[in-house]
This record gives structure tokens, sequence and C-alpha cells, in this order.
């Protein structure tokens, strides 16, 4: 096997430790926060929507812009500044006395997030062989993964043991480790456009990966219901620690990634997507009909198939259609999706929940998926 086709380089590890270190910093408060709004700050279920959602809508606003900066000033420069921004305002959690606070803070959260995790997503792209792009993105998604699978269970292990201060600390200090892993990164400059470009609405979003965003926003919409309230839906099972149900989804794909990259690298998306749209459906069918801790957890199993296929095979899928110039307004274009999806989740499902209850939110969310299904088989099947 030539250069061009090695996979496991030194800059491959560390942007795949970069990633690792920044999404468990993220998901630090994906499952804790909930907890914060209602017992330390006396807010409602719909308040976490909010809370939950306004961090990616803000995201949303700035992912086109990200990916324009990072295909015209260079991907280093632009991931460094959000980086330092994503440390301190992890650290200035610790300030957050009141909804308001805690609002604003998430908003600025939210900006600084789009551009760190659709630069490390560029930069991985970058230095992945085109050979092997749905391998390489698999196990660079592994690093999300991980973080979604130890970040929840070690914050609510530090929180139970030390307290809410303590744990925005720590996580404050994860995305500082994150920082240095990617000064550490050398050989991916050389894919920005140095030449001048007329600024137009294309500067920012990448229209040929448009059906792939479609997909992706409806996927992560119900993941919103996930992400806001599968802590509290928890306890209506009288589950202790919600984390389980990520460390579990976690772990499972941490085996499928791998394997999806592989198949989709020889033999293309259509069977592989079939069975994640399939592996979702019945994961939040099982969180419907569950009333205890069995389908619960192999709910988790079902939908970490699920997303062990879904979203790294189409964001291959998107890279491999656009020029190496445009990685980053493909990546900001279909991170804008997912961020948005997630964003209204929350909140629309939220509301749901109010007025249905959890189990029937989650019945509605495997029916939603129907959506994005059908937009894949009509526009994007085949396709790579």
């Amino acid at each position: 096997m030539n250069e061009r086709q090695t996979l496991w380089t030194k800059d491959f590890v560390l942007i795949c430790l970069t990633g690792l270190f920044m999404f468990t910093s993220f998901y630090f408060l994906i499952s804790t926060l909930p907890i914060y709004v209602i017992n330390v700050l006396k807010g409602s279920e719909s308040n976490v929507g909010y809370i939950i959602g306004i961090l990616t809508l803000t995201a949303v606003l700035v992912r086109p812009i990200s990916g324009y900066l990072l295909d015209t000033m260079g991907r280093k420069s632009v991931v460094v500044f959000a980086l330092v921004a994503f440390v301190l305002v992890t650290l200035a959690y610790n300030l957050a006395t009141s909804l308001l606070i805690l609002f604003s803070l998430r908003a600025i959260h939210g900006f600084s997030w789009g551009f760190t995790s659709t630069g490390a997503g560029t930069i991985a792209s970058d230095i992945v062989p085109a050979a092997r792009r749905g391998e390489g993105m698999g196990y660079y998604g592994l690093a999300s993964t991980l973080a979604m699978a130890v970040g929840p269970v070690l914050s609510l292990f530090i929180l139970d043991r030390y307290g809410f201060h303590t744990l925005f600390t720590a996580g404050s200090i994860l995305s500082a480790i994150s920082l240095l892993c990617l000064l550490g990164i050398k050989s991916f400059e050389s894919n920005i456009h140095k030449g001048k470009t007329k600024i137009s609405l294309n500067s920012f979003l990448e229209p040929r990966v448009y059906s792939l965003s479609v997909v992706l926003f409806f996927v992560n919409l119900t993941y919103g219901g996930i992400v806001s309230f599968i802590t509290l839906y928890a306890k209506e099972l009288n589950i202790a620690n919600a984390g389980i149900f990520f460390m579990v989804y976690g772990v499972s794909i941490l085996f499928v990634r791998p394997y999806a990259g592989k198949v989709f690298d020889k033999s293309g998306p259509n069977k592989i997507m079939f069975v994640g749209f399939l592996a979702l459906a019945i994961s939040f069918i099982l969180l419907f009909v569950a009333t205890g801790y069995l389908l619960f957890i192999v709910s988790a199993v079902v939908m970490g198939i699920c997303f062990g296929i879904l979203q790294p095979t189409l964001q291959a899928m998107a890279i491999n259609r656009v020029e190496a110039f445009r990685r980053g307004a493909a990546n900001g274009t279909i991170f804008t999706a997912m961020d948005l999806g997630i964003g209204i989740g929350s909140i629309l499902l939220g509301l749901v929940s109010n007025k249905l209850g959890l189990p029937y939110m989650y019945l509605i969310c495997g029916l939603i998926l129907i959506v994005p299904m059908v937009v894949f088989f009509w526009k994007d099947a085949s396709g790579t």
C-alpha cells in the first residue's frame, strides 16, 4: 500500500483525539443539564427543550459561515480560535445562576460548537485517503461515539460525587486537552481555496449535498428527543442512571461504524442505509413500549446500530461529491442540517411530551423516520 493509502498516521490519530476530548466535553452536559435546569434552576421540561435546543440552533447560524472560512482562511486557525472560545464558555457554566444566564451561555456555546465540530470533521476528511473515506470517517466518528458512551456516565458520576462546579470545570479541562491535540496536527492546509471567489449563497452552502442534508435533518430531529429527554424518561422507568443508555448506545456504535464504513467503500450505500433506517425506527418503538430496564437498554443497542451506519455513511457520501476545497462548505451544510434537526426536535418534541407524554413522543419519532427514508431512496440511492 502506498503512502497515500495509509490511514493511521500521526495526524489522523491526533484529529481523532481532538474529536474525542472535544465531544466528551460536549456530552458532559447532555445528561446533566436537564437535571441542572429542573433541580437547581427549578425549570420545566419545556425549559429543558429550549436550553438544549438553543445550542443547536445557534450552531446552525454559524455552520455555513464556518464552512466558508475553513475553505478560504485555513482549517487550523479557524478551529483553534473556536476551541479557545469553547474552553472558556464551558468553564463559564459555573456562573449560570438563572435560566436566562444558562440560555445565554448555551447560545454562545452553540457558536463555538458550530465552528469546532465542522472544522474538526473537515480536517479529518482532508487527512483520510479518498479510497478509505468511508472507513476513515467511520473511525473518526468513533471519537464522538466514545464520548457519547463515556461522557454522560462520567459526568453523572462526577455530579453525584462532587457537584456541578467540578463537572463544569472538568468539561473545560477536557476541551483544553482537545485544543492541545489540534495544535500538533500539520498536513491539511493545502486543501484551502486560495483564489478570489465571488461571495454568494453557494459560498456558504454546498448544493450538491442538499438532499443528504434533508435526510440528516429528519434523522436528527428525532434524536433531539433522545438528547433532551432520555434522562427524564429513565426516571419515569425507575432507572437510576440514564447514562447507561448513552454508554450502551456508544458501545453498539463502536462495533458497527468500522464495518459500515468498509461496506460503503466496497458496495455503496443502499443496503447498509436500509438497515440503518430500520434500526432507528425499531429503537423508538422499543422506547414506546418499554416499562423498565430491559427494553430501555435494547433500544440503546438498536439505536447504536442505526447511528453507526447513517451519519458516517451520509457524511462520506457528501465529502465524495465535492472537491477538496469545498469540504468545509459540504460539512457546514450537512452539520447545519443535523443541528437544525436536533434544535427543532428538542423544542417541538418538548411540546409534544408535555401534551402526550414521553412514550407517545418516542412513538411519533419512529413515524417521522418514514420521511428521510423516502427522501434517501428517491434522491440518493446508489449515489456516492
